[in-house]
């Protein structure tokens, strides 16, 4: 009897060993696990992490890093952004995802695409060495063929940043991926492609002004060569007619100057018919001001909208009713 409880006493005992072993080997997994459970979201980050249409995976690392959505004060307190002319949507610090809270109708899907990004930073922090230089040669691929979406945003990076960086955004901001990295992010989003619509989505309105505000430089700079052709073109033939209608009057009161009525009336006429070509250009030359003008009020209206939302994504820019 003595023998069979000392058995189940060691049994019992390598049984707990195994636990302690596991958990100092799986610490991390379990700290998640923890994290996870206590977490309470607000009733927006719930929408928020259910529009991803997360794996259980997914789900299981973004409740880990317990994700909140901050004011302008509180996201400042635990993002801290330095540079006041860069927009900070959110940041993963100490285990822990902030999401700045933008409202604006404008810039739909940019809470979503925030929150996705910052998951796959906190999922890039639990890559082993190996894993991450697995993925280095395929993403170096994928900022090649989508150079012109990432180099502008990549370039402010140092080179140690880099490398995450791009991870994280070929994840929310390229829709077509090379096969082992469409495997990879799989095993975080059921639909990659809809994190990636939620960029496209606000973005597009980057995109949209910005193609506007190009496109408008370039009629604007034709209209003002034009109307200073055409200014040029007026007064100089104003000059012309002038001295013309001088000419004319001189010669009129000139006796014997016009040798006949025929040569005083077709004289005469070149000069009418020159007075209203000259008020027709006239004419064209101020529609072709108002019109550019109409373009530099678009061009400005513009400039105004791309300076606002750009305010409202940088929370070190204080909101102009909070200005007293």
């Amino acid at each position: 009897m003595l023998k069979k409880l000392s058995l189940i006493k060691w049994l019992i005992l390598a049984g707990l060993l195994v636990v302690v072993i596991v958990l100092v080997l799986q610490r991390d997994r379990v700290y998640d696990y923890y994290r996870g459970i206590t977490y309470k979201p607000s009733a927006e980050m719930v929408k928020i992490r259910d529009s991803l249409d997360l794996t259980s995976e997914g789900e299981f690392i973004f409740n880990a890093s317990q994700p909140a959505l901050s004011e302008r004060d509180e996201f400042n307190q635990n993002c801290r952004p330095t540079d006041a002319e860069t927009a900070i949507l959110g940041c993963y610090v100490m285990e822990n995802i902030y999401v700045y809270n933008i409202e604006d109708e404008q810039l739909k899907g940019i809470k979503e695409l925030t929150a996705a990004h910052e998951l796959l930073h906190a999922v890039y922090a639990r890559m082993s060495d190996e894993k991450k230089n697995n993925l280095e040669s395929v993403l170096r691929q994928v900022y090649k063929d989508n150079k012109e979406i990432l180099e502008d945003d990549l370039k402010i990076y140092s080179s140690s940043e880099r490398s995450e960086e791009l991870y994280v955004r070929a994840g929310t901001e390229v829709k077509t991926l090379p096969d082992v990295l469409e495997k990879h992010y799989a095993k975080y989003f059921t639909n990659q492609d809809k994190v990636v619509s939620y960029y496209d989505s606000y973005i597009a309105v980057f995109r949209r002004l910005k193609a506007e505000l190009k496109a408008l430089e370039a009629e604007m700079s034709e209209l003002n060569t034009k109307i200073d052709n055409m200014t040029t073109e007026y007064k100089n033939r104003v000059v012309q007619y002038e001295a013309d209608v001088d000419q004319f009057n001189t010669c009129a009161d000139t006796p014997g100057c016009f040798t006949s009525q025929w040569e005083f009336d077709t004289r005469r006429n070149v000069l009418v018919n020159e007075q209203i070509a000259l008020d027709a250009l006239y004419d064209e030359i101020s529609n072709l001001i108002a019109e550019y003008n109409k373009k530099v009020e678009v061009y400005n209206s513009d400039v105004i909208e791309t300076n606002r939302l750009t305010d409202k994504m940088n929370s070190n820019v204080k909101p102009k009713e909070d200005i007293k």
